[in-house]
């Protein structure tokens, strides 16, 4: 062949009717039965043009004084975006849940929407979407536009939605219609409870991300929770990543991670348990799972969770059921091949909460799904809380069992409102919840470094499409070296170590650079042979690789 075989973008669905039509009869046995592989002329893994990243063992075959750590994110010591400063924001009340964070190649904005009270309500009643902007993922300001919704006698607001909550804003990877840029998903409490209901699932479009048009008012196959929603090409479905179910829910576990699918973002399928504390011997049994947000690189799902390590004091409720709510949530990192089984990466937690006085001692929860970058540093935003999640001394709050861990508690609260210190709601004090911001190096997920100065990675055998290979390396003080190699390990004709010209040198505004060999980064000479890559690491970290095409005619791609 005179160009590569093609990956298929949609592989899960074409083996998945290829095990249907087997079933069926329409197909008859190949000799790999039981086994099914995708109908590739090449019998390898087709990686294409996707990057890949070394969260988990897919591409890995080998280590040779090497290791992998799971790098955590660095935190600016103040809030990315604080809330309590315009007329409609609620201080008291201050509880900016991130809908979306987007960036808009069309103006070259990076964008987020926020939900906050108006009238000092939590959660759901009375919360508006809001709108803010940046160019550089830190520096965020709230634009006020007479486009907005207009708040008693401020006409120009940064409001772009009333009645919004448990809402998520994605950009549409269909972008054929522009009133339907951007698409939000959300919980209008305030009609829900006019009409009777207990939840209702509304669907808005928008071609500016400022005015919102209602495209669909409820169906029955609606959505629970704030989703961290993507579009998987692979199966041609939007899905959607949330917390199970409410407190109120009868099964062995309050929180846990479900997921639901949906062809037309309108219609979404039951909610699945994906991940569960249940599930996990080496989690402790107070552990729960507030929710997911999730990003999809290449084959990849990455997952950071809410986890909710609950304290020893329960709820009980008239009707006996018991929930616990007292609770400092913390992130972990979690990885996944098919969005349905997931895998807690390195050890848990991936960010801890900071210091005592720090914008998120108590509270750091609501990561955003998909990620902003930025000079080629990844910005996720997420919500950030001074304090933790009291149960005591709320006035909604029901009886607290057992009796010791209630009076405990009440001590506990007692004396930190003895110091000035009001961690209740509403916040009596400056302090407040923000949003918060975690940085890391540009699909610096995971990293491979030597043990010891020198080491050696082996990837396993693959075809793949592209003429340039690029790699993730961290080069400021070392180098790395690369070679192509053939299935006897040997280096194919001219990609081997010593025609390969050291990376090295500190990032500029991307991680990525390419590899050259004696001069030349062409590598088409490989299409269509099996080869697995040998990282040679000198004082250096490793993180992905990904080959593309640079200048290349459309005959070359196919």
């Amino acid at each position: 062949m005179t160009t590569p075989e093609k990956k298929s973008p949609t592989e899960p669905l074409d083996l998945q009717r290829k095990m249907r039509e087997t079933i069926s009869g329409k197909r008859p046995l190949d000799r790999l039965y039981p086994y099914f592989v995708p109908d590739y002329e090449l019998p390898f893994t087709h990686i294409g043009t996707e990057k890949q990243l070394f969260v988990d063992n897919f591409m890995l075959d080998h280590l040779d004084g090497a290791e992998r750590v799971f790098p955590e994110p660095t935190r600016p010591e103040r809030p990315m975006l604080e809330v309590g400063d315009l007329p409609w924001e609620v201080a008291e009340y201050a509880n900016p849940i991130v809908s979306g964070a987007i960036y808009d190649e069309a103006d070259g904005k990076f964008k987020l929407w926020y939900t906050i009270s108006t009238e000092g309500n939590t959660f759901n009643l009375d919360q508006v979407l809001c709108y803010a902007e940046s160019e550089d993922c830190l520096h965020w300001r709230k634009p006020l536009s007479e486009l907005c919704i207009p708040f008693g006698e401020h006409k120009a607001t940064n409001i772009v939605l009333r009645d919004c909550s448990a809402d998520s804003v994605v950009l549409n990877h269909d972008q054929s219609d522009p009133d339907h840029k951007f698409l939000l998903l959300h919980c209008p409490y305030g009609r829900a409870k006019e009409e009777g209901k207990l939840i209702v699932s509304s669907v808005a479009a928008s071609a500016d991300g400022l005015r919102w048009k209602v495209i669909s008012e409820d169906t029955q196959y609606r959505h629970q929770h704030k989703n961290s929603i993507v579009w998987d090409e692979s199966i041609q479905r939007w899905v959607g990543y949330s917390q199970h179910s409410h407190h109120w829910h009868h099964g062995p576990r309050a929180r846990q991670v479900g997921r639901q699918e949906s062809e037309d973002f309108i219609n979404w399928s039951p909610k699945e348990v994906v991940l569960s504390g249940d599930w996990d011997p080496s989690l402790p049994p107070n552990m729960e799972f507030g929710g997911m947000s999730v990003r999809k690189i290449g084959g990849l799902y990455i997952g950071i969770v809410a986890e909710y390590p609950c304290e020893p004091l329960w709820c009980a409720r008239s009707d006996g059921a018991n929930w616990r709510d007292e609770v400092r949530p913390r992130l972990g990192l979690y990885s996944s091949r098919d969005g349905k089984r997931w895998l807690c990466a390195g050890k848990s937690p991936w960010v801890n909460n900071r210091g005592p006085g720090s914008p998120d001692y108590g509270y750091v929860d609501g990561p955003i799904g998909g990620q902003m970058v930025h000079k080629g540093k990844t910005h996720i935003a997420y919500l950030a809380g001074p304090h933790k999640q009291w149960v005591t001394g709320r006035a909604d709050n029901p009886t607290l069992v057992p009796d010791e861990a209630k009076e405990a508690s009440a001590a506990r609260l007692e004396l930190l409102k003895s110091l000035g210190v009001d961690p209740g709601w509403p916040s009596k004090g400056p302090e407040r919840r923000s949003v918060g911001v975690l940085i890391l190096r540009e699909d610096g997920w995971a990293e491979i470094k030597p043990t010891y100065e020198c080491g050696k990675v082996y990837t396993k055998q693959f075809v793949f499409e592209g003429n340039v290979l690029k790699v993730n390396a961290d080069c400021a003080y070392g180098c790395v070296k690369v070679e192509m190699l053939d299935p006897h390990f040997h280096p194919y004709e001219g990609f081997s170590r010593e025609d390969c010209g050291p990376l090295h040198g500190p990032d500029s505004d991307t991680a990525w650079r390419a590899v050259m060999w004696r001069g030349n980064s062409d590598v088409s000479k490989l299409w269509n042979k099996p080869c697995r890559i040998l990282f040679d690491l000198h004082e250096t970290s490793l993180y992905g690789f990904q080959f593309v095409w640079e200048n290349a005619t459309a005959d070359e791609r196919g």
